[in-house]
């Protein structure tokens, strides 16, 4: 029964996703894909020029500029092990991978079966939560998002202004999205979505205003800018907002960017952020003390449950302690590597 209402839902999304797609319909899917990939040419160039005129993060906290190596790597490299549509595969730390992302197709694993199944043509982008549930979709002639039911084969179009960025919370019952407006907190298990309007005029920040869930996903973060003229922009700090009301709790004066997805840990403790020198290089930041524990290089990266970090670069994968220590390394099967993945727990 549930293939049977798979399917349909799938005929209805690509009967609907139509053939001549608008120009800022594709602008925004490509901005999505671009995002989901980390680290295109495009945006690295403008976070870069952006980043290399901001206060450097580590001169600020007291620390030389040079870039501190991790500690020395005993872990050896695993060998890429299979990877079949037909089954789930498993990264470092035991996570599962959730999504599989191309420049034109886009794969998720489908709960009730184990099997990763590919989206119709028109689907932009693919972002399943971490818990395997559901899936944020993009679709290619629309600026709106839409939340698919990966177990019952529903979808749902929240009523929120055209989005800009999502983020799923660390359990995947929540979907944080920003906008124009501010940002929306989705419920999609109630089908509800709550506004919350932000003056960024009061509240300045770079180009792209990125919501992010922060401290066990009860408050959400927003890094803050000062501009002059065209020229020069710095960043500022970044504003904390309670989550349910959009009212600010507090600045924190870490003048860099959190990197997305999963940037806190657990225990609230600890921030992976970009560093200003190269979007690619990431810094693990006490946000109590504001100290440096470590530094790596990643396409994407994100916290675990278990507090550790994984991390991708290149056709690796790397888990990491919060010191920056090597935890354990796996080499991507050919069948994954260049693409964009998404685990969850």
């Amino acid at each position: 029964m549930i293939d049977d209402l798979l399917r349909a839902t799938v005929r209805d999304l690509a009967d609907e996703s139509g053939t001549p797609h608008g120009l800022a319909a594709r602008a925004l899917a490509d901005g999505q894909r671009i995002r989901r990939n980390r680290r295109t040419a495009a945006v690295s160039t403008a976070l870069a020029a952006v980043l290399a005129v901001t206060i450097p993060f580590v001169t600020l906290l007291g620390r030389s500029d040079e870039s501190r190596p991790l500690p020395a790597a005993t872990v050896t490299v695993a060998p890429a092990p299979a990877f079949k549509p037909t089954e789930v595969f498993t990264g470092p730390g035991g996570v599962l991978l959730l999504g599989i992302q191309e420049r034109t197709r886009s794969f998720a694993l489908y709960p009730e079966t184990g099997q990763y199944r590919q989206f119709p043509d028109g689907i932009g982008l693919v972002e399943p939560s971490p818990d395997g549930r559901y899936a944020v979709i993009w679709r290619d002639d629309s600026e709106n998002i839409r939340i698919f039911n990966l177990r019952t084969g529903e979808y749902w179009q929240p009523p929120i202004p055209a989005a800009s960025y999502t983020s799923w919370s660390a359990d995947g019952s929540r979907l944080l999205v920003s906008h124009v407006k501010g940002y929306s907190i989705v419920d999609p298990a109630r089908r509800r979505s709550t506004d919350h309007k932000v003056d960024f005029g009061q509240m300045p920040c770079l180009e792209y205003c990125q919501f992010t869930w922060f401290d066990g996903d009860t408050r959400v973060a927003l890094p803050q800018a000062w501009t002059r003229g065209e020229e020069e922009t710095r960043l500022t700090g970044i504003a904390i907002f309670e989550a349910s009301s959009g009212k600010v709790s507090e600045h924190l004066p870490i003048k860099a960017m959190p990197i997305g997805e999963h940037s806190t840990s657990p225990d609230g403790r600890l921030m992976l952020v970009r560093q200003t020198r190269s979007p690619e290089q990431l810094t693990v930041v006490d946000i109590v003390t504001r100290q440096e524990t470590a530094h790596f290089s990643a396409s994407w990266s994100r916290f675990l449950a278990d507090g550790s970090i994984l991390a991708q670069n290149g056709g690796v994968l790397t888990r990491y302690a919060g010191n920056g220590t090597v935890l354990e390394k796996m080499e991507l099967p050919l069948e994954l590597t260049g693409r964009n993945l998404t685990f969850g727990f």
